[in-house]
């Protein structure tokens, strides 16, 4: 593991395509700035004052090793690109959080030349394995183009996807076991097998016991928020999905989702 940190400090940036002018993760609105420092949390000081924080990204817990290693590896990571540059900042939303941070999203060039490209950075940290996409509220106009990022870094199980707790559980028979003791953000992956309704929430159980398989829960006052980005959970059965949250137990494991960032429709429907 220690090799493989060494690997990720010492290793450029991997490709990502230049940011897009336009569009709802974009340079569009983003303004000059100068970092003057980032500190342990991540966040990002900026010279007028101002801290911004990227939304949409879970940096390694400072835990014991290999995580801390691993998010010691992330903060020199982005320390080391963007403190003291220019870079590019966009807010949002246009308030503050209850801490005085500016959810943002930034972009940063790959290198020191005036035509090197300008590149998202909290996508970049996402495909060097250096973070994992949280489904934040305010992120979520980068939420497609975060996920694509994690999925590169998932899929050749890069930083931090070589540790097995950050990878995603199997939703199946005996995931409660693989749930039990789980805390922060856990991705959930499996095939849909029934719907369940009441009148205040929609189950979606990935197995008859959902004591053992566990199951996504929507309360109904966020199925419009679902439906409007035209996820309709209802019809989801027999798909393959991941979801990402944080396990509740009290009932069997589930994963309550009220955001469309907060699941992904792995496979297209039936014909």
């Amino acid at each position: 593991m220690h090799v493989a940190i060494f690997s990720l400090l010492a290793s450029p940036a991997v490709a990502l395509p230049p940011a897009a002018e336009s569009g709802p993760c974009s340079l569009d609105a983003a303004a000059p700035a100068t970092v003057a420092a980032v500190d342990e949390d991540f966040e990002l000081l900026l010279d007028d004052g101002r801290r911004a924080a990227i939304s949409g990204l879970e940096f390694p817990p400072p835990a014991v090793a290999p995580q801390r290693d691993l998010r010691a590896a992330a903060h020199k990571r982005l320390s080391s690109w963007i403190v003291g540059r220019d870079v590019f900042v966009a807010a949002f939303g246009g308030a503050t959080d209850r801490w005085g941070r500016m959810p943002a999203r930034a972009y940063a060039p790959t290198g020191d030349g005036a035509a090197s490209p300008i590149v998202s950075v909290g996508a970049a940290l996402l495909e060097e394995g250096l973070a994992r996409f949280r489904p934040d509220p305010s992120a979520a106009p980068c939420a497609a183009d975060y996920r694509m990022a994690e999925a590169t870094a998932r899929e050749a199980a890069r930083g931090l996807w070589a540790e097995p707790a950050a990878r995603p559980v199997l939703a199946g028979e005996g995931a409660a076991a693989a749930l039990q003791g789980r805390k922060g953000m856990t991705l959930l992956e499996g095939r849909i097998t029934s719907v369940g309704e009441t009148k205040a929430t929609v189950y979606l159980n990935f197995g008859q016991k959902r004591a053992d398989n566990a199951s996504v829960v929507v309360l109904r006052r966020n199925l419009a928020i679902l439906q409007a980005s035209g996820i309709d959970p209802r019809t989801l059965v027999g798909r393959l999905v991941r979801v990402r949250g944080l396990v509740e137990a009290a009932f069997g494991p589930r994963i309550e989702i009220s955001s469309p960032a907060e699941i992904e429709i792995l496979e297209p429907a039936a014909p």
